[in-house]
């Protein structure tokens, strides 16, 4: 299923009707996760659905996805990665979400929690225009805003709306930068890998509807780009 037109259009929800789906919708919902791709195969994620939430950012919804991992590196943005997808697929199907960073399961809080997702159906319209998305200038986050895959992370969602990338197109290839996050920020946000995942997510979905290859190398390093560390290669 090709995903690229729910990028110009999704919009995060957050207030929905109480009532719950159906055991054949989610089951719906477990074949789609099951059918999409992880950013790195051999780092596996598990996620479990359940009715009560709590947090700091708590939105009243019949579901909530809870996404966890095994305490290994490169989880986080594996589960950007992997459930932005699932995001998309419920814009497509008309289905109403949300990621919540700071929402905890109310029966069976899991130390090994990555992230949680909000769903259900949407007392509002789960869609929204181009010029409805509140975004930084392209130019902030690009030396290429011609690049079409590059457009598409443009529109990305992210964690207080933070944007924690810039993408260079360098010859051949793009440089993925991640923002260093500094005090009082850093020490309250701690989910910016889940959104270089979501990022290289709409990266991947814009080059398998363009045509393009997708390759990602991850490498993380510092660089002489201030406020920024090198996060990987796309070529």
């Amino acid at each position: 299923m090709d995903l690229f037109d729910s990028i110009n259009r999704r919009k995060s929800c957050r207030n929905y009707t109480q009532q719950p789906f159906g055991e054949e919708r989610l089951e719906e919902i477990r074949g789609a996760i099951n059918g999409f791709e992880l950013l790195y195969p051999d780092v596996p994620l598990e996620y479990r659905f359940v009715t009560k939430a709590k947090g700091i950012f708590k939105v009243q919804a019949p579901h909530y996805l809870m996404i966890s991992g095994q305490g290994k590196e490169k989880e986080s943005e594996n589960a950007g990665f992997l459930f932005q997808q699932l995001i998309l697929w419920f814009d497509a199907h008309d289905i109403g979400s949300v990621w919540l960073g700071k929402t905890k399961d109310m029966e069976d809080a899991n130390s090994k929690d990555i992230i949680t997702i909000a769903f259900g159906q949407a007392n509002e319209s789960v869609h929204r225009s181009k010029d409805e998305f509140k975004r930084k200038p392209i130019n902030e986050i690009t030396n290429a805003p011609e690049n079409t895959c590059i457009q598409a992370v443009h529109l990305a969602p992210s964690g207080m709306n933070l944007q924690p990338w810039y993408l260079e197109e360098s010859g051949d290839r793009v440089l993925l930068y991640k923002q260093s996050l500094k005090p009082p920020l850093s020490l309250v946000y701690k989910k910016t890998e889940v959104d270089m995942g979501i990022a290289l997510c709409h990266y991947a979905l814009a080059c398998r509807h363009f045509c393009k290859p997708f390759v990602f190398h991850r490498k993380e390093e510092e660089t002489n780009k201030k406020g920024y560390r090198l996060f990987g290669e796309l070529a």
